[in-house]
């Protein structure tokens, strides 16, 4: 591959191009994993109340300690454990994507500018801070896990309560 003074001057006059584009896709992909997250913890949510009324109404006075060893189970074993293991997963991929950004978007205003130095788009970017930081995903997190808890506890609790009228007595 020729790498004269011709070649320099077609990578400077694409460069703005390439990193646009570049930038539209990290922006992309960050939606997709937002979107992704944002979707888990409320299905998580969601599913947990869901099985949770599914199996209040099938609690007997014999099965009440059986509904509370299950609630805890499904809840914090199946639901709250496999969403935290999920985001814990997630994030540090989430933050990559936005350091990568940053740096593209930097590098994109510098190469306008006509001081692009050194093109590497895909750099590795561990040392820069990302521009955006997503802790309205943490607060999610937090939150529906709290939810879930609260739920939780409030049903292995409260169990003999929610038995019909009839059989309570």
């Amino acid at each position: 591959m020729e790498t004269g003074p011709n070649t320099a001057k077609a990578v400077r006059d694409a460069a703005p191009a390439i990193l646009a584009t570049l930038v539209q896709e990290d922006r992309n992909e960050a939606r997709l994993w937002r979107a992704r997250i944002e979707n888990l913890f409320f299905s998580a949510v969601l599913a947990s109340f869901a099985i949770s009324s599914f199996f209040i109404g099938k609690v007997t006075p014999a099965s009440a300690g059986l509904f509370r060893i299950l609630t805890l189970f499904v809840d914090c074993s199946l639901v709250a454990m496999l969403a935290a293991l999920y985001f814990l997963r997630v994030r540090p991929d989430l933050v990559a994507l936005r350091k990568s950004q940053r740096y593209r978007q930097d590098l994109l205003v510098s190469s306008v500018k006509g001081h692009l130095a050194g093109f590497d788009p895909f750099k590795d970017c561990e040392e820069i801070e990302p521009s955006i930081t997503d802790t309205d995903l943490d607060w999610l997190c937090g939150l529906s896990l709290a939810a879930i808890s609260a739920k939780m506890i409030v049903v292995a609790a409260f169990a003999t309560s929610f038995l019909p009228a009839a059989q309570a007595h």
